[in-house]
């Protein structure tokens, strides 16, 4: 069995592929983004909903391939391109693909960037994967940061026959929905989150006193004790986003000890090295 890393795992069962695009709901007011196109399944399905499908694909034996297939359609629009290195629509778009798995991270860290204009992907991870970003079973810091703008759920698991080749590990589609947010409010959460993640401190609450008044503290400590919370990870996504709204009525003095440190946070691990699959 080839090691999922290195191989285009692609999906092969076309009944299945066309009961999930219909669920999906996308439609003809939609621009919809495949990436990693490879021999044209996805696109050439979704290009019987969407108003444009615009498929990315980097290997040029499949890139030809995909321009004959797509020769006389003319709401598929192929790019040659390292979907990595290109901007993003200007409108609003949705996604629908199975991503090279390699760059997982890379691709949903762009696409849910904060000036982003995605309005909602289905995306084919692995499992492992998809839990981090979900938060599922366990709560992480770039689930709970990404919280505030999406809805973030594992859908459906797939069969691994259905890919080719089959891969060693389990493969899901991830579901990431566009909520109403606000753009300077994200900075600030971000922020708050990222501090709360990367303090050593033995307990969670010893981290909140830092950040919340006495009178706000006593109903937090409340929570954690009845829940048996003393770690970052155990507390839910939605608690984090309430406890926040309590967090920005606080003083300036409590605000500047999360302000910018994100960006901090992001300098300190700078100088890690990523290596990109070129099938993209």
């Amino acid at each position: 069995m080839i090691d999922i890393k290195y191989s285009q795992n692609l999906y092969t069962n076309k009944e299945k592929l066309k009961e999930i695009i219909k669920l999906s709901e996308i439609n003809f007011s939609d621009i919809v983004l495949d990436i990693g196109a490879g021999t044209g399944i996805i696109a050439e399905e979704l290009s019987r909903y969407a108003k444009q499908v615009i498929a990315y694909e980097l290997d040029q034996k499949y890139f030809k391939k995909l321009e004959e297939k797509f020769k006389n359609n003319s709401n598929v629009v192929l790019k040659n391109e390292n979907f990595l290195n290109v901007q993003l629509p200007k409108k609003t778009f949705k996604i629908f693909s199975n991503i090279p798995f390699f760059v997982t991270a890379d691709i949903i860290n762009k696409i849910t960037d904060v000036n982003s204009k995605l309005e909602e992907a289905f995306l084919f991870v692995q499992k492992e994967s998809a839990e981090r970003f979900a938060g599922e079973p366990k709560n992480t810091q770039i689930a709970t940061i990404l919280s505030f703008m999406y809805e973030i759920k594992i859908r459906e698991k797939f069969q691994k026959k259905d890919f080719k080749p089959m891969p060693n590990v389990d493969i899901v589609l991830l579901n990431i929905r566009r909520k109403d947010f606000n753009k300077k409010d994200f900075q600030l959460y971000r922020d708050f989150i990222t501090y709360i993640f990367n303090q050593m401190n033995y307990s969670v609450l010893d981290t909140f006193k830092k950040l919340f008044t006495y009178k706000q503290l006593k109903y937090i400590n409340q929570y954690l004790n009845k829940n048996r919370y003393s770690k970052p990870t155990d507390i839910p996504l939605d608690y984090y986003l309430n406890i926040f709204q309590e967090f920005k009525l606080n003083g300036k003095n409590y605000i500047n000890k999360v302000n910018g440190y994100y960006s901090k946070h992001l300098k300190q691990h700078s100088n890690r090295e990523k290596v990109h699959r070129t099938r993209i």
